[in-house]
């Protein structure tokens, strides 16, 4: 009996045991509701570098919880405006609000342009909630419904890709808030919706800077001129500055005016700088023709027209690699 009963108590502890490793975990504690926002981006209708801005037409989406909040109404867009909002819907489903809508809109941006025409760019579109940290929840992005038409054509470039994420903002100011009296700051909560952009290749490169290696070119041919014909080769040089003139029209043209020195510029400035050593060159070689020594001023002329195409082939590249 007795082993009877042992083998009884054993059974009811090893169950005891069991039923306590089996036993789940305890629940987290539920993570706070927040407010899922989403963007398909449908065009590009324009991306303007002189400008400084560029225009995005999409569809923004919201998904929340609290019947008192309206994310729609209360987003603005931080980095530009709305040009039109249309199309939109309200419903509930699931014990979820919804909330959708088509926006066109103008966003501004200072552009990177160090390797222009051969720059990448990223379009950025910022959202915040018009009512700040303390009364919205945080944006949760919709990764999986997010995404970018495979429709969209923007001139010279490709799109690679895309992103969405949201953040906390800090501004140092309360905005005058009376409700923030005695604090220093306020948080707003954002979402970023970025498009990257990848030049297409060398095309837009070649078509810019065709005339002005063709300025050079010209240029540097002056000194196949017999070195006494220094009109027809002053004529030559001439003509390369006003080529290499329309270059940098078509620079100014397209892109704002600014303090730094990108590719572009450098490139410019290279060229000019390589006519103008022509200029002194050509005007060298006609006074060693002029007190007698043609002989001496042909050598000159063949050995700094060979030099100046061969340094220009040096720097050109190098300025593109290093830019």
């Amino acid at each position: 009996m007795l082993s009877i009963k042992n083998w009884i108590i054993a059974l009811l502890c090893c169950s005891c045991l069991s039923a306590w490793a089996a036993e789940p975990p305890k629940p987290q504690a539920p993570a706070p509701d927040g407010i899922e926002v989403g963007v398909y981006l449908v065009n590009v209708p324009a991306v303007n570098l002189k400008e400084k801005k560029f225009q995005l037409d999409f569809y923004l989406w919201f998904r929340w919880k609290n019947d008192e909040l309206d994310p729609m109404e209360n987003f603005e867009i931080v980095n530009g405006h709305v040009d039109g909002k249309e199309s939109v819907k309200k419903r509930k489903a699931g014990g979820y609000n919804y909330s959708s809508a088509r926006i066109s809109a103008t966003i501004y941006r200072n552009f990177v342009l160090n390797r222009y025409p051969l720059d990448d760019q990223a379009l950025k579109l910022q959202i915040e909630n018009a009512g700040g940290a303390g009364t919205m929840p945080p944006y949760i992005p919709d990764k999986a419904q997010s995404g970018v038409s495979a429709k969209i054509d923007v001139p010279g470039w490709r799109v690679q890709g895309f992103e969405g994420y949201a953040s906390t903002t800090k501004y140092p100011t309360t905005f005058g808030d009376p409700e923030a009296a005695g604090q220093k700051e306020s948080q707003v909560q954002r979402y970023t919706f970025a498009v990257n952009l990848k030049r297409a290749g060398w095309g837009n490169f070649i078509k810019l800077f065709s005339i002005l290696f063709l300025a050079a070119g010209l240029a540097f041919n002056a000194f196949r001129i017999p070195s006494d014909a220094i009109d027809a080769r002053i004529a030559f040089a001439a003509s390369a500055v006003f080529m290499a003139v329309l270059t940098q029209s078509a620079l100014s043209a397209t892109l704002p005016e600014t303090d730094t020195f990108g590719m572009a510029d450098l490139l410019y400035n290279a060229t000019m700088g390589f006519i103008a050593a022509s200029f002194v060159l050509i005007v060298y070689t006609y006074r060693v023709s002029e007190q007698g020594n043609a002989a001496h001023a042909e050598t000159v002329s063949r050995q700094a027209g060979w030099s100046l195409t061969v340094l220009y082939l040096l720097a050109v590249p190098a300025i593109v690699l290093l830019a």
